[in-house]
């Protein structure tokens, strides 16, 4: 098998990790430009990608000589979703600290319905996927957090909670 070549593989664009090819990575850039901001460098010593140092006036620079565009930080949050969680409840914000994505995330309980899990060894949606013997501890905490949290929620309003005895069982198990 050929190795795989990263500046061959994938066009240069505003996401760090690369952009693939053809349209799609096109699109995926102008996203980055104009929707999501993933200014994360990298130093491939705490991370797996080359050596990168990238932050939003390179970005801001970047897009701007691209696409005559500059980067707002906030747009997504402000037209595709709200920071404002007061008045939510039953939601987990999991973020995997190994995930550049986290940067982005809600990483302190709103309220004590909205709840920002962190796990220190996690990595993208690690906590999301079914168990493995190599799951990191802080991954296996937060599973059992997450489930605590939703039976929580499920016993809350409900006087006979036996049905949900079996349900935390195949949750645990999951």
């Amino acid at each position: 098998k050929k190795c795989f070549k990263i500046y061959e593989d994938f066009i240069e664009c505003a996401d760090p990790t690369g952009c693939g090819t053809g349209p799609a990575a096109i699109a995926w850039d102008w996203q980055c430009c104009t929707e999501f901001q993933l200014a994360t460098p990298s130093n491939n010593v705490t991370d797996m990608f080359p050596p990168l140092e990238w932050n939003p006036e390179i970005v801001g620079k970047y897009c701007r000589e691209k696409y005559g565009v500059t980067p707002d930080p906030v747009r997504a949050s402000r037209e595709y979703w709200s920071a404002d969680f007061e008045t939510a409840s039953n939601i987990i914000f999991s973020n995997g600290l190994l995930d550049p994505w986290h940067a982005g995330g809600v990483l302190e309980d709103v309220n004590r319905r909205v709840k920002a899990i962190l796990i220190e060894d996690g990595a993208h949606h690690l906590d999301l996927r079914g168990r493995d013997k190599k799951d990191p501890e802080s991954v296996i905490t937060a599973r059992k957090e997450e489930v605590s949290l939703i039976m929580t929620w499920l016993r809350n309003p409900i006087k006979n909670d036996q049905h949900y005895d079996s349900l935390e069982e195949k949750l645990m198990n999951f």
